[in-house]
């Protein structure tokens, strides 16, 4: 997956509510509906983020990985 696609999948989970609800309730078919591909890698940090954190937890841990 190429730094523009997970830009694209952080961009939606900011400015799209029914995307981030998706996201907390099934992370991988969201991403998978989505239509972004992710490697083996990526799908693992995926599957260790704690979707029931609070928005504002999640959009830490998204700044510090556009830092």
């Amino acid at each position: 997956m190429s730094r523009a696609a997970v830009e694209t999948l952080i961009d939606r989970w900011m400015n799209e509510p029914d995307f981030r609800a998706a996201l907390r309730q099934d992370a991988e078919a969201a991403v998978r509906a989505s239509g972004a591909e992710l490697d083996t890698e990526e799908w693992d940090a995926l599957r260790r983020i704690d979707w029931s954190l609070p928005d504002e937890e999640l959009q830490s841990r998204i700044n510090a990985y556009g830092s």
